[in-house]
């Protein structure tokens, strides 16, 4: 990202720049991590398979690799919008993530609750 005029003459955006969490912001993280939990259940049981390819063969190589990875990504991501929050688009990223993830999840929770009805499997 370019600096403006006004960023140069006051200075770097990085001494402007300054880390904090908006309530949007500890909802994509809290969504991130049940997301990932849901999906590592599900890919546990044999109920679903990662579509993701990154994500499929980082789950390949370890569960914990899997999460690892799922929320590195996610979370780095995060710490960069929060850091230029000032930027309109920055904000309106952290909302619009926050909700793709609670619909995500609310889908995890409808999927769980159709495996609970049909438990167990076989019978």
């Amino acid at each position: 990202m370019a600096a403006t005029a006004n960023e140069v003459q006051a200075g770097s955006w990085t001494q402007q720049a300054s880390f904090y969490m908006s309530p949007a912001s500890v909802a994509l993280l809290m969504l991130n991590l049940l997301d990932g939990l849901f999906t590592l259940l599900f890919l546990q049981l044999g109920v679903a398979e990662e579509l993701n390819p990154v994500m499929r063969v980082a789950y390949e190589q370890s569960p914990l690799l899997f999460m690892f990875s799922k929320l590195l990504i996610v979370n780095a991501g995060l710490c960069l919008l929060c850091l230029h929050r000032r930027l309109k688009a920055s904000r309106f990223a952290i909302r619009a993530g926050a909700i793709v993830y609670a619909i995500i999840v609310v889908y995890h929770l409808a999927f769980l609750a159709h495996l609970v009805s049909h438990w167990p499997f076989g019978a």
